[in-house]
């Protein structure tokens, strides 16, 4: 299961990657500097997920992100929940403190 989800995670992230074409219909307005800045605040995000240790970085993904309850998470990485936790603490605090060196 844990595997499956790090596959899922890896598509979505490629998917991101992909511009949708100009004849879409998708257009920069007057709302342009708000949206940039929407993907930027997005993108130092997922660097600074990227630079957690990979323990850290599901627990958080699977928590914090996919919205999973500990209970479910710990077993999906099959780890007690006390382990999970600490994972999840030390990430967020990672996070934290990555972003907000970043601003």
């Amino acid at each position: 299961m844990k595997n499956a989800w790090i596959d899922e995670a890896r598509a979505r992230t490629r998917q991101r990657k992909v511009f949708a074409p100009e004849d879409d219909g998708l257009s920069v307005g007057l709302d342009g500097a708000a949206a940039m800045e929407a993907h930027l605040e997005a993108a130092s995000v997922e660097q600074a997920m990227a630079r957690l240790p990979d323990d850290q970085r599901l627990a958080v993904a699977l928590v914090l992100v996919e919205g999973l309850s500990y209970r479910e998470a710990a077993a999906v990485l099959e780890v007690p929940e006390g382990t999970l936790t600490s994972r999840l603490v030390r990430g967020r605090n990672a996070l934290l403190a990555d972003l907000r060196g970043a601003a």
